[in-house]
């Protein structure tokens, strides 16, 4: 099983690309048309443009996929085509997953055991559709049901 928001990154890069295309033009017709001091016109020009730019190097195509016996979590920026495994154990490792809104974004919380005990990471998931829902929860289910046939083979 394998979840990833490819699809929302590359509307969320689409959108700043074009919010700096427009902001470029309004630069260039505001210079001809408006009477705003230039100070003020390149300081907002550099605010958005910056913002545009800060934005689009944060952000990051999360994937997550479960096989029979491995769990990995990989990270790549949509104008890279380099995957980094951030996370990759035993399934049998993992304790729980969830999906926690926060104020903006998704998080993912996974505790997995350890030689030091219960560690937990989270990773930031950034927008979710709603079918992703159901497929953490599959995936969920899916852990717990492989752990509790590792724990009875031992």
């Amino acid at each position: 099983m394998k979840i990833n928001n490819r699809k929302e990154v590359a509307i969320s890069l689409y959108l700043f690309f074009f919010i700096i295309l427009l902001d470029i033009m309004f630069l260039i017709v505001a210079k001809k048309i408006f009477a705003i001091s230039p100070i003020l016109l390149y300081s907002l020009f550099l605010v958005v443009f910056a913002f545009s730019l800060w934005r689009i190097i944060t952000l990051k195509i999360f994937s997550m996929e479960a096989s029979e016996h491995i769990f990995t979590i990989k990270y790549r920026h949509p104008l890279s085509k380099v995957h980094q495994p951030v996370l990759e154990v035993p399934i049998q490792k993992v304790i729980s997953l969830k999906a926690e809104k926060g104020v903006i974004n998704y998080i993912l919380v996974i505790s997995i055991i350890s030689r030091k005990g219960i560690r937990n990471f989270y990773y930031r998931l950034g927008r979710l559709p709603e079918n992703q829902n159901e497929k953490f929860r599959k995936i969920s289910e899916f852990i717990a049901s492989s752990r509790f046939k590792s724990e009875t083979l031992y």
